[in-house]
C-alpha cells in the first residue's frame, strides 16, 4: 500500500516525518524542511496535489482541512476509484477521514495514523456512526466485486435507517464475523432490500434495491489445439457457466501451461472476461499430474500428461474441482478456491 503524507509548514513537517516512519510512506514538505529520506514539494501546491493523486492509496495531509479540499477538488472522481485521504491537524489532535472513507480505506487509514500519533480519529461516514455494516467494507476486506452499485446507496440507506435487508450467501459467505446477527430468514414480502453474495447467477429481485456482491472464487484451466479461436473457447466456457448457474464475474483467473502464452484465443479470452492469465511450465504441472487421469496425447504433445486440470488445481491453491470438460480440441477444468480471504487492516500494517 502505497501511502504519501504531505506537511508544509515545520511543526507539521515533523509531524509528517513520524507518521511517514511508522506508515512507511513517502514523505512530502517544503524543500527547506526536507530530511534525507524525504522529498520537496515542487511548484504550485494544488498542480503538486494533483500530479500524486492517483500515484497513492492513501494520502495523508498534515493541514488545515479547507486547504486540503480545494487541493483535491479538481481531481476527485467517485469513491470506487479515489485513494483513501486523511488530514491531521498541526497540533495532532485530530485524524479525520476526509475521502473514501470504505472503499479507499480512509477510515481505516485514519484510526492507524491516530494510533500512531496519539490523536482522536474523526469518522463521519453513517455506517460508521450508526454502528451498522459496510457492504463497502465487505467488498474490500474479502475481495468480493461490487454489481449494481447504482443500489449500493440505496441498501445503505436502508442499513442505516433500520429497514428489513435480506442476505442471500453462499456457505463461505456465512462465516463473515460482521454479518452473524443479520443473516435471518424473512418473508420476501417484508423485505426492503437485498443483499447476494455468491458466484451463482441470481434471478434479480423486482421492485426492490439489490446489490451483488461476487467473490473472486473461481479458476478455469484450459488445454487446448494450437490456434483454437477466441469465439470457441467463449462459448465454450460461458456454456458450462450457464449450465452450472455460476457468474462469469466470478472467475479470478485463466490458468494454463506456458507454451500456451501466445495463444491468441487465451488472450483474447482473458482479456474479454477481464481476468489475469496464469502460465505453468510442465515441471511445475507434473509435480500434481499423478492426481489426475493421463492422457497420452496431451504427453506426447506437450511433455505432461494433462493440462486444465493441474493448472486450475495450482492456480486455485488446491481448490475443489467443479467440473471437467472435453470440447473439439478443448479442455476445461473449474476449480473453485473454498474459504476466506482477509485483506482489509493488512493493507496497512
Amino acid at each position: 500500500m502505497r501511502i504519501a503524507i504531505i506537511a508544509l509548514t515545520k511543526n507539521a513537517s515533523k509531524l509528517a516525518n513520524e507518521i511517514g516512519t511508522k506508515l512507511k510512506g513517502d514523505v512530502y514538505v517544503k524543500e527547506k524542511y526536507t530530511t534525507p529520506e524525504g522529498y520537496a514539494i515542487e511548484g504550485d501546491f494544488i498542480d503538486f496535489v494533483h500530479k500524486i493523486f492517483r500515484k497513492y492509496q492513501g494520502l495523508v495531509f498534515v493541514m488545515a482541512t479547507g486547504i486540503v479540499v480545494r487541493a483535491i477538488a479538481g481531481v476527485v472522481k467517485d469513491k470506487f476509484t479515489d485513494p483513501a485521504v486523511v488530514v491531521v491537524d498541526e497540533k495532532g489532535k485530530f485524524a479525520i477521514s476526509l475521502l473514501s472513507g470504505h472503499v479507499g480505506g480512509a477510515n481505516r487509514l485514519a484510526l492507524k495514523v491516530a494510533s500512531i500519533i496519539g490523536a482522536q480519529p474523526v469518522i463521519t461516514t453513517a455506517t460508521d456512526v450508526e454502528g451498522v455494516i459496510s457492504l463497502d467494507v465487505i467488498a474490500k476486506d474479502y475481495g468480493y466485486q461490487i454489481e449494481n452499485k447504482e443500489d449500493l446507496k440505496k441498501v445503505s440507506a436502508a442499513f442505516v435507517n433500520g429497514e428489513n435487508v435480506r442476505f442471500i450467501l453462499d456457505e463461505d459467505a456465512k462465516k463473515i464475523p460482521m454479518l452473524k446477527d443479520y443473516v435471518k430468514n424473512r418473508d420476501d414480502r417484508q423485505v426492503d432490500a437485498f443483499v447476494y453474495i455468491t458466484d451463482k447467477e441470481i434471478k434479480k429481485p423486482l421492485g426492490k434495491p439489490y446489490v451483488i456482491l461476487r467473490p473472486k472464487n473461481i479458476v478455469i484451466g484450459l488445454g487446448c489445439k494450437k490456434g483454437i479461436a477466441f469465439e470457441d473457447l467463449f462459448l465454450f466456457v460461458s456454456e458450462t457457466f450457464k449450465k452450472l448457474n455460476l457468474s462469469l464475474k466470478s472467475i479470478k483467473s485463466i490458468a494454463t501451461i506456458d507454451i500456451k502464452k501466445e495463444e491468441k484465443g487465451i488472450q483474447q479470452l482473458a482479456k474479454f472476461l477481464k481476468v489475469p492469465l496464469v502460465f505453468y511450465t510442465k515441471e511445475d504441472l507434473k509435480k500434481v499430474e499423478d492426481k489426475f487421469p493421463i492422457s497420452d496425447f496431451v504427453f506426447h504433445t506437450v511433455g505432461v500428461g494433462s493440462v486444465a486440470r493441474p493448472s486450475a488445481y495450482l492456480a486455485s491453491s488446491g481448490g475443489k474441482e467443479i467440473a471437467y470438460l472435453k470440447k473439439n480440441g478443448m479442455t476445461l477444468a473449474i476449480y473453485k478456491k473454498e474459504g476466506l480471504t482477509w485483506d482489509g487492516l493488512k493493507s496497512w500494517e
